[in-house]
């Protein structure tokens, strides 16, 4: 019975020691900041110009002298000229600090956010979101980013206005050829043959009228409408395609091509990539439409 009682008595001393250490590693991991905050995005995983959700939840006081991006538009470090991000929203709570946020570039990001823990130690953010292009395969090609039927009145007007636009041009292309054969004397035998890009440049410029004339101008069509044309328009004075480019790429070939100011091209560049990928549907003046348009029409005749 003498020994048995031993062996109870030892194994009850290792039972202790086991809940001892348990209850030590509990109370040192609940101290830790493992317990004191948590990070998410919500999604995790987004497009440009789509918006994430951005929590830091914590224990009311485990937070001390929160540091984090102020509402409104922030500039890429890389590029100043242009904006990486914009904060929509900021709600901060006792416990909680939320924030809206949409990117305009592509990557995986951290939001600049710091804080402190009670005993002054400085922690930085290190949730994750992963920003993806908005750009499909079908938008690679320069009718898929504003598909030639796609304008505002009912189909059989637009079919047929585009086919009255083709055929006056056709005829207008055949009456010079005409007059040109008629004055040097030369049989009618010549071929003819429209520009490769005509049709697609026709394209663009019936998409901005239609949007010019609608009410209201929404900013997002316009643009992409107005990129496109000015693609096409390179494309067409350089021989070559521009529908894979992006904007900064673009921009850098038009001003090594025509006459237009650094500042100015970085302005536009600016103004095409945030107005395509924002996820707000803001709206243009007619005024500021055509002036748009009319700007270009001038850089591109250049």
């Amino acid at each position: 019975m003498r020994a048995a009682s031993v062996i109870e008595f030892v194994h009850a001393l290792k039972d202790l020691s086991f809940y001892k250490i348990f209850v030590i590693v509990l109370l040192f991991s609940a101290s830790s900041p493992l317990f004191a905050w948590k990070e998410t995005w919500n999604p995790n995983q987004v497009s440009i110009g789509q918006r994430s959700e951005y929590v830091l939840e914590f224990r009311e006081g485990e937070i001390v002298s929160p540091d984090f991006p102020l509402k409104g538009v922030h500039a890429d470090p890389d590029s100043s000229d242009l904006p990486l991000l914009e904060v929509l929203s900021v709600d901060v709570e006792k416990d909680r600090i939320k924030l809206i946020v949409v990117y305009y570039a592509t990557g995986k990001f951290t939001l600049p956010v710091v804080w402190k823990d009670k005993s002054s130690k400085e922690y930085r953010s290190e949730a994750e979101l992963t920003v993806l292009s908005s750009l499909s395969e079908k938008d690679k090609a320069p009718e898929d980013i504003l598909p030639p039927l796609e304008f505002s009145g009912p189909y059989g007007w637009k079919l047929a206005a585009l086919f009255a636009g083709m055929t006056a041009i056709l005829l207008g292309i055949f009456y010079a050829w005409y007059l040109h054969q008629t004055r040097v004397h030369r049989p009618m035998d010549a071929v003819i043959q429209t520009d490769p890009w005509l049709h697609r440049i026709l394209i663009y410029e019936n998409g901005l009228d239609e949007l010019i004339n609608s009410s209201p101008i929404h900013a997002r069509e316009f643009y992409r409408a107005l990129s496109g044309y000015i693609r096409e328009n390179m494309a067409r004075r350089l021989n070559t395609s521009f529908a894979h480019l992006t904007e900064e790429e673009l921009f850098s070939k038009i001003y090594d091509s025509f006459p237009i100011e650094g500042e100015e091209a970085r302005s536009w560049e600016n103004l095409l990539r945030k107005s395509q990928y924002s996820g707000e549907n803001a709206s243009i003046s007619r005024e500021d439409a055509v002036q748009a348009w009319d700007y270009w029409k001038e850089v591109l005749a250049e």
